[in-house]
């Protein structure tokens, strides 16, 4: 059996499933692991599932009770998943750096389950069009989704998505000197370089921080979405919308941009993703090469 581990926030979720289908495509047959992982109370968003947001999607559900060390870290853990190894040919698989490896696939054997983000795309690229079609949201039932998503197709809309909570900004990987005011106006620049008329959106988990910190301009906050729930989706249903991206460092933000279906669209994305605290994230390659890195 071949298992890939699936868990956290959705935007997480869905690079892990993306990495899955991509193993489905080279002809494996892939099963998906939603039960080893525990969700922490205090992030709502990690009990949200790829059920919840996508009824097309396709998963095949590895037997509870396989694979249950795949959280088990410390050095007597270790060990044992080591000794399975060698004696029964259960092999667990960790993504050992952040940054894509094109060979992350031939390590695949018999009796083995993947664990990591795989956070870019070169992991799906392959297959992008099925991962597409996989990611079909749940259509939109509410009024007003429903009339902003007929304005954003009706102009030169632009979502600017600003990850500031309380997590982001603390966060020594994440948070700390990345994607402040500086990085946002320039895109915003950008953007009304390239474009006639743009018409920005803003999603943020922080309208505050959006008030104190970015010079006035003009655009429509997106407010009435949940951020955290059940549909914490619709805010990325909303930016795929949109005609062209500015986004933050956040996966979030990434798939509203990679899943916007127009052909010319612009996504502007942050030169530094994150801090490089350690030598896991020493490299990565999270934005895509047709993407503006500012």
């Amino acid at each position: 059996m071949i298992a890939v581990h699936v868990a956290a926030g959705l935007a997480n979720q869905m690079f892990q499933y993306a990495f899955s289908r991509n193993l489905k495509h080279k002809g494996y047959n892939v099963y998906i692991d939603q039960t080893n992982f525990k969700p922490r109370k205090e992030w709502a968003f990690e009990f949200v599932c790829l059920q919840d947001a996508f009824p097309n999607i396709e998963i095949k559900k590895m037997p509870s009770w396989m694979f249950h060390l795949v959280y088990k870290d410390t050095k007597k853990w270790k060990k044992l998943k080591k000794w399975l190894y060698r004696i029964l040919r259960i092999r667990y698989i960790y993504e050992e750096r952040f940054a894509y490896n094109p060979d992350m696939e031939k390590l695949a054997t018999w009796h083995c389950i993947y664990k990591g983000f795989w956070q870019s795309e070169n992991y799906f690229k392959d297959c992008s069009d099925d991962v597409k079609k996989q990611f079909t949201f749940l259509p939109f039932d509410e009024p007003q989704n429903i009339d902003c998503a007929a304005r954003m197709n009706a102009e030169n809309s632009v979502a600017i998505h600003l990850r500031k909570g309380k997590d982001y900004l603390e966060s020594e990987l994440m948070g700390k000197n990345l994607c402040g005011a500086d990085y946002y106006m320039k895109a915003i620049s950008y953007v009304k370089e390239h474009i006639d008329n743009p018409v920005f959106y803003v999603f943020t988990d922080n309208p505050q921080w959006v008030k104190d910190h970015l010079p006035k301009f003009e655009y429509t906050l997106v407010d009435w979405n949940e951020v955290s729930g059940k549909r914490n989706f619709r805010d990325m249903q909303l930016m795929t919308c949109c005609k062209h991206n500015i986004i933050g460092n956040s996966t979030y933000s990434w798939w509203g941009a990679w899943l916007n279906p127009n052909p010319d669209k612009i996504v502007v994305a942050p030169q530094k993703w994150f801090n490089a605290i350690n030598d896991f994230f020493a490299i990565d390659n999270v934005v895509p090469e047709n993407w503006i890195k500012l």
